[in-house]
């Protein structure tokens, strides 16, 4: 009986078994980055060096490449680049969900855009990273976490209270719409707003009104909720 390995090499192949299996299975095509070692040490929760001789097995056997200043990759001409998902097969659906997740699961997401062959994006919901103000975005996320015992906590859940007074001045400084702290929500993005008012306000069978062409992800946010979309 061989004796056995001890653990840091016991890890390595670990590692590097695990490596294997995924350009096996073409989740890892070739070209595709690997972590940094320091990146793939957390996560595994062992030393750098470790990673390091893992690496360096690896790339003797051919199965990674690794340049000066550069990450290091799966070889070229070693396994398939990954098959991007057919967005039009349905998935199985399980037996076990509620006649809302049924609704959601006959969703047909659109397909992901390559944007370096458009030659005009008229998508919606995109931010302009031009328009983005990312110095003030940064400095405010930085006095945030200045305050980090407070801001680590859960919250009120209609959002922070301090916001919501501040959202109610702008409304009636630049709107001139009279509102109360607590009849504003602060929610993540429109389609969530969208669920809240349709978990509230409709009823399976119901009507909802729309415009055609209109907001695709909003009628599917109505399908789900069980309404008729005319």
């Amino acid at each position: 009986m061989a004796p056995e390995a001890p653990a840091p090499a016991r890890i390595t192949q670990r590692i590097c078994e695990s490596i294997k299996s995924q350009i096996a299975s073409g989740l890892m095509g070739p070209g595709a980055l690997l972590p940094s070692t320091r990146a793939l040490a957390a996560e595994w929760g062992v030393s750098r060096t470790t990673v390091t001789a893992a690496y360096e097995q690896l790339i003797a056997e051919g199965y990674l490449e690794a340049r000066q200043g550069a990450r290091t990759q799966v070889a070229q001409g070693l396994g398939q680049a990954p098959k991007p998902p057919d967005q039009t097969e349905s998935l199985a659906v399980p037996d076990r969900l509620s006649a809302y997740g049924q609704r959601v699961a006959e969703f047909v997401l659109p397909p992901v855009t390559d944007e370096g062959r458009m030659v005009a994006d008229f998508r919606y919901g995109d931010l302009a990273a031009d328009d983005f103000p990312v110095l003030a975005w940064r400095k405010a996320i930085g006095g945030a976490l200045l305050r980090r015992h407070r801001r680590l906590r859960y919250g009120d859940p209609s959002g922070s209270p301090r916001l919501r007074e501040a959202l109610q001045r702008y409304l009636w400084r630049a709107r001139g719409l009279r509102c109360e702290r607590d009849q504003i929500i602060v929610v993540n993005g429109s389609q969530q707003g969208l669920d809240l008012c349709a978990r509230l306000l409709l009823d399976p069978g119901d009507r909802v009104v729309m415009e055609n062409p209109g907001y695709a992800l909003a009628q599917q946010v109505f399908v789900a909720g069980g309404a008729e979309v005319v």
